[in-house]
């Protein structure tokens, strides 16, 4: 990719517009990797312009598996977009940032044969222009002419429109138009009404009579969920666990009910998992895991005390909580953390719908965009696992990490 994408942002406020490359601002020959083979699609840069004009900020995502391929270098790509942001410059138009992907899983050029979640439909391109351009996702638009462009502003929350001759899978939820200057008047016009039908609705919305269908939108869902989590709380997550094992600090772990099991899952993984083939002594307790204390505190004290009372007696300065609530509300969680706030021990909170007062109160909010606590629950529990298996492998040499089983 041309950015990079190890940051997400903290707040993202504005609407913009993700272009696909190659078929929907240039002709698509196949593989375009020379300057002599840049042909601007009819209106296309005039109709960039026009976003520009009304100040709607634009990034191209584009994947260029012709580099994985071996057909031209990342070089050939960088001089393309650099042709290109010449040529719109003389119509009076320009790009806020350029994105691609060089991987391909079928690729021949070693380094760049591999999978990688930049490329579309994956959502890494998007989440990477949000962050460069502060840009809300689930209010912005997507346009491309293929399914992978639809995907990715399904993954991402997006508003998707489809250029090209139509024939677009009608399982999906994106408009079909001519050409680029067709959809800026579909964006323009929805920009100007200011409101975003969109915007990710509750799963499931309607009734299924196959659960082969709502497997696959359930996944769907799933994907789409973990794609709204930047990438940088990832990182700054995995950097306190990280430093917690290395100084011998405890990580503890909480939650009600589906989180209570994820919490105590933490323990298991961040303990044994983390242990094999590092031979790192992590110290990490559970406090959803005893029923005698939680009820004992939950009778005589109340059960919204059934966490800060623990960490009252077991927690020191420089300690680490891991909190899973899906809310984000539950009283006890709530309390935990802020006990936490006021005694110099970080925490990072898992939640989903709004993220409620645990996504302000953590040291690091991983919050899953979701309305389904099922979504929530395994992302929750996705995100576990790993940052489990990433603090795991950091430890280890390449060759350790590609013999052993994560």
């Amino acid at each position: 990719m041309g950015r990079d994408t190890s940051e997400g942002p903290t707040v993202m406020t504005r609407r913009g517009v993700l272009l696909d490359r190659d078929g929907t601002i240039i002709v698509d020959t196949g593989y375009v990797g020379a300057v002599q083979d840049v042909v601007f699609i009819d209106g296309a840069i005039e109709a960039i312009a026009r976003l520009n004009a009304v100040g709607l900020p634009v990034a191209v995502v584009t994947n260029q598996a012709g580099v994985a391929r071996g057909m031209y270098e990342l070089a050939d790509v960088e001089l393309v977009h650099k042709h290109m942001v010449a040529e719109l410059a003389r119509l009076g138009a320009h790009v806020d940032a350029w994105f691609y992907c060089p991987y391909h899983p079928d690729g021949v050029v070693a380094a760049f044969a591999r999978t990688s979640a930049d490329r579309k439909p994956a959502p890494g391109m998007a989440v990477a222009a949000a962050g460069a351009l502060d840009l809300d996702l689930t209010a912005s638009w997507v346009v491309g002419d293929s399914d992978c462009d639809v995907d990715l502003a399904r993954a991402v929350g997006a508003r998707a429109i489809r250029v090209g001759d139509g024939r677009a899978d009608r399982g999906r939820d994106a408009d079909t138009v001519a050409d680029l200057a067709a959809a800026v008047d579909l964006i323009l016009a929805e920009n100007t009404a200011g409101s975003v039908p969109w915007a990710v609705a509750a799963f499931p919305a309607h009734k299924y009579r196959d659960a082969g269908c709502f497997a696959a939108e359930y996944s769907s869902e799933l994907a789409r969920a973990m794609g709204t989590v930047p990438a940088g709380r990832f990182e700054s997550a995995a950097r306190i666990l990280d430093r917690a094992y290395q100084r011998g600090a405890t990580v503890f772990s909480c939650g009600n009910g589906g989180s209570a099991s994820i919490a105590n899952h933490f323990q298991c993984d961040h303990v044994k998992g983390v242990r094999n083939g590092t031979g790192l002594l992590t110290r990490v307790q559970s406090l959803s895991t005893n029923v005698e204390i939680l009820t004992a505190i939950a009778n005589d004290n109340g059960y919204e005390n059934v966490f800060d009372y623990q960490l009252q007696s077991h927690a020191r300065p420089g300690d680490v909580l891991v909190a899973v609530s899906s809310s984000g509300r539950s009283p006890n969680i709530v309390r935990a953390l802020e006990w936490c706030r006021e005694n110099a021990v970080e925490t990072v909170a898992l939640t989903g719908f709004t993220g409620g007062p645990a996504r302000e109160l953590a040291t690091v909010s991983i919050h899953v965009d979701s309305g389904n606590y099922g979504v929530i629950e395994d992302a929750h529990q996705a995100c576990m696992h790993l940052l489990a298996q990433y603090v795991r492998q950091a430890r280890m040499s390449d060759d350790d990490v590609s013999t052993q089983v994560f």
